[in-house]
């Protein structure tokens, strides 16, 4: 991905095309990974986020999705596939995790900083890649560019993006009950309609 010349322009095009598609809001609070090799969040802290009104759009818990976990995994295994050596301490890396979110919530554009933006790239890279020696299309995820005081913090797990996807039309949890819900019926559709896509990529 080239440099970003015009921060602003590609904030304002790009957060256009979003609203102008069939897409909505959503954000999802990545517990999967974040807290993988950490102790648990202290109680109380999805209720107080929820709180805080900071969410956008529908609030999921990826903890409650194993899809996105199994793709990274998989996205992280063909990479080391003939490599040398022992298996690094974590497998799959942030672009594995987030090429997985993409793929599974059928995200359309993506919430980044300048920091965050070749993330995503890579992320779109290996998705690309994914899609040309299984034949199923993976479409990449175009980038919502924030800064200044819009960019997201990095201190909280969570990802905001627009998604393509059913089920996350449209809807707001605005307590642990309703995230929890909405979470689950999620997985639910997941589980209906990603079964036989996901084994063609390799999860079986």
């Amino acid at each position: 991905m080239n440099e970003v010349s015009d921060a602003v322009q590609i904030a304002r095009a790009s957060a256009r095309a979003a609203l102008e598609g069939e897409a909505w809001s959503v954000t999802l609070l990545t517990d999967g990974e974040a807290f993988a090799n950490t102790v648990a969040p202290q109680a109380g802290y999805l209720r107080d986020y929820l709180l805080t009104g900071a969410a956008t759009g529908q609030v999921v818990l990826e903890s409650l999705l194993p899809e996105i976990r199994a793709l990274a995994m998989l996205l992280a295994s063909r990479r080391q596939r003939g490599a040398k050596g022992c298996m690094p301490a974590r497998l799959a890396d942030a672009a594995d995790w987030l090429a997985a979110r993409i793929a599974v919530l059928r995200l359309s554009h993506v919430v980044v900083t300048t920091t965050t933006l070749p993330c995503l790239d890579e992320a779109n890279q290996r998705l690309k890649a994914l899609s040309e020696e299984t034949g199923h299309a993976l479409p990449p995820a175009s980038p919502v560019l924030m800064t200044g005081l819009l960019a997201p913090s990095g201190e909280q797990p969570l990802l905001q993006a627009w998604s393509l996807h059913p089920s996350l039309a449209p809807g707001r949890a605005t307590d642990m009950a309703g995230c929890l819900s909405a979470s689950r019926q999620l997985r639910e559709h997941c589980r209906r309609h990603l079964g036989s896509r996901l084994v063609g990529l390799g999860l079986h």
